[in-house]
């Protein structure tokens, strides 16, 4: 069994990770965990790190409550009897590099640590292969949807070179688009094209509150502001996201931040020479859940987010013919067709189950990987 360490582990992307985490389906278990030290509350000093830990990943998921426990003399977690080891401490603690040699290190601490070349470089002297959960537009980037699909569509005639120093997974939003992506791309396929033909990607997106926002204002901003009867204009990195198709025009105009639980919603606009109507496309969606069960979901019900807060997709495209639809011509002479999609897009569950199937590809079938290429030079 192939053996991950994790980074980060007290908000949701990490809880979720380790909960989730099945070493048989996955092919790789989290032996270990690199995580702060957490404070006490001075009412409840007698709490420790490891017990506050505990309480996280049951909040984060509570179908663990009885399925983990905590041997405290050991400082580990016990999930389904499986023992993961917890050091407190910090990324840049020279101490990590006695913790052993590991297959996987999965970087869930603070985007500027993914986009940081020196981070990536103390890693690589800890694992064979790094993955950062967010974007960095200077290295490849690994969007579990896009894993086996025909990039040539996209106008990528040769595969992008695997540095094996480290991999992009994008955000949770990243990963949404790249589902509905996938299914164009099979449509196209279904169609017998040699080529997508896309020219321009514009996305909007409502986004969940996530832990990091608070309650109560601390400045302007999406994740400072109260978040209660208050609508938050935010940003993405799902822009940077677009940008790696190459020759396209990309667009995200708002991020949109509600106090709600997850999933959040995206609704993305593909601008397309190649001619597609919406039965073709219906069916590209099809055969990408189809091949993609575990990140790629659709519905032909057009219902409430709540029905899919359990859903492991990464997201569920509504393909009814009330939501799915296809301009053709948009433009008129211009042969653009238009089409828009509308998704449930899960910011926790469904983008950890993408990051677990991202390590799955990495550690036990590499040849399977689908790369888009860095923004610019490598970090």
């Amino acid at each position: 069994m192939k053996s991950a360490i994790l980074f980060g582990a007290g908000a949701d992307i990490g809880s979720n990770l380790l909960g989730r985490n099945d070493p048989e389906r996955d092919g790789f278990a989290i032996t270990d965990v690199v995580t702060r030290h957490i404070t006490a509350d001075p009412e409840l000093a007698s709490l420790s790190s490891l017990t506050q830990l505990y309480g996280r990943l049951l909040l984060a998921d509570p179908t663990l409550l009885g399925r983990l426990t905590t041997d405290e003399a050991g400082s580990r977690l016990v999930i389904d009897g499986r023992p993961v080891t917890v050091h407190f401490g910090e990324l840049e603690d020279d101490s990590i590099f006695e913790l052993g040699w590991f297959d996987l290190a999965i970087l869930a601490t603070h985007r500027a640590h993914i986009r940081s070349p020196e981070t990536l470089a103390r890693l690589g002297r800890l694992a064979d292969r790094v993955v950062g959960l967010a974007e960095n537009p200077a290295l490849p980037a690994l969007y579990p949807p896009l894993a086996g699909a025909d990039t040539r569509l996209l106008g990528l005639t040769e595969p992008v070179p695997d540095t094996g120093r480290g991999y992009a997974l994008g955000s949770c939003q990243s990963v949404g688009w790249a589902v509905q992506l996938r299914g164009l791309l099979e449509a196209a396929a279904l169609a017998g094209l040699d080529d997508l033909g896309l020219v321009r990607a514009e996305v909007e997106v409502v986004h969940p509150d996530t832990a990091s926002s608070r309650l109560g204002t601390q400045g302007i901003g999406a994740r400072r502001e109260d978040a209660r009867d208050n609508l938050r204009p935010g940003f993405s990195q799902l822009q940077s996201t677009m940008l790696r198709v190459p020759g396209i025009s990309a667009l995200n105009t708002v991020s949109l931040r509600v106090l709600t639980q997850p999933p959040g919603y995206q609704v993305c606009r593909f601008f397309v020479r190649a001619r597609l109507d919406a039965d073709t496309v219906r069916a590209g969606f099809a055969r990408a859940a189809a091949l993609l069960p575990d990140v790629v979901g659709t519905t032909d019900l057009p219902i409430g987010s709540r029905a899919f807060s359990r859903s492991p997709a990464a997201a569920t495209v509504i393909t009814a013919d009330s939501h799915l639809k296809v301009v053709g011509d948009v433009l008129p002479g211009s042969g653009i067709t238009e089409v828009v999609t509308q998704a449930y897009v899960h910011n926790t569950t469904g983008y950890c189950t993408s990051v677990l199937a991202a390590g799955r590809l990495l550690v036990t079938s590499p040849e399977r990987t689908t790369l888009l290429p860095p923004l610019r030079a490598s970090a």
